[in-house]
């Protein structure tokens, strides 16, 4: 029977939280080419080559025509914040689900863990995530959660030396909610992937077009050069103030980068506290965009009864 103390082992793995919610494969030296104002892109740049497979052609379906927006005029930095919104929120609107690879680092409890490589798969109904460990000690490792199916509970393929005494493969389910999971990431599961990066952007847009500064401030920063894409991004500066995030008790600062070779999505977060130390590097890349079903969020058709 496996015991709290081995559970809370092994959990802070099993959650690829923002982006988790996020040990990396194979990285290439490629120096930083980003403005003096955006975080270094830390040890892992770009990989030397892709580490997720990607489905056939044949699987994917085309995506809905776009809607055209209407041209902010004249070009403000507040407008410039809102059509970057508005074309995050528009593109996405057009995506039933996706595969694409997650890196992730994350800081918890003042430690640092150690880089996650993680292959995600995502669909919005009914809501579903599935992760695949690509690399390092935690190769092999699966993880699973829909809301409202499977019991509720987030179901997890061990890989090995997860938990002492159980082999490679062995099942385990917890409560998405419980205490062991909660203290596990710096977010919830159900706060995976880039739709919740969206709304997140959203409501801070919102907030400053309103005057109301408490969750942070907001500043456009153009097109920003970064080590691990090919292409530009478009940059945001967010300053969270002290309070008004539980994680960032005495505040900081956060970067947003958005890719329009993505479909315009948040595909880069970066955090930093008010020393200047990253507490958070979340970046989804490699998008797949075509059609997932039941079986693919489903644990028993995906491992098996074991």
């Amino acid at each position: 029977m496996l015991s709290g103390k081995d559970a809370f082992r092994l959990l802070p793995a099993l959650l690829a939280g923002l982006t988790g919610g996020c040990v990396g494969g194979p990285w290439g030296p490629h120096p930083p080419q980003q403005l003096p104002s955006l975080p270094p892109p830390g040890p892992d740049a770009r990989p030397a080559a892709p580490t997720i497979p990607v489905p056939p052609p044949a699987a994917a379906t085309a995506a809905p025509p776009l809607i055209p927006l209407a041209e902010a005029s004249p070009p403000t930095p507040e407008n410039r914040l809102r059509r970057l919104q508005e074309l995050a929120a528009r593109d996405y609107a057009a995506v039933d689900s996706y595969t694409c690879r997650l890196t992730r680092r994350e800081q918890i409890n003042g430690k640092t863990q150690a880089q996650e490589v993680i292959r995600l798969r995502f669909r919005k109904q009914p809501w579903g995530v599935h992760f695949v460990w690509l690399d390092g000690e935690g190769k092999g490792r699966e993880a699973v959660y829909v809301k409202g199916q499977h019991e509720g509970k987030l179901h997890t393929l061990l890989a090995a030396g997860d938990v002492p005494l159980m082999a490679a493969g062995k099942r385990l389910a917890l409560a998405p909610d419980s205490l062991l999971v909660r203290s596990a990431s710096r977010h919830a599961i159900t706060e995976a992937g880039v739709g919740c990066l969206v709304d997140r952007f959203t409501a801070l847009v919102e907030a400053q077009e309103k005057g109301d500064r408490r969750p942070g401030t907001l500043t456009y920063l153009g097109p920003q050069k970064r080590a691990e894409f090919e292409g530009p991004l478009e940059g945001v500066e967010q300053t969270v103030p002290a309070g008004a995030e539980k994680e960032l008790p005495r505040g900081g600062r956060r970067w947003w980068l958005f890719d329009p070779a993505s479909r315009n999505l948040p595909v880069l977060i970066v955090t930093q506290d008010e020393r200047g130390q990253e507490v958070e590097y979340y970046r989804h890349d490699l998008f797949f965009f075509h059609k997932l079903g039941d079986d693919d969020f489903n644990p028993d058709r995906l491992w098996g009864k074991r």
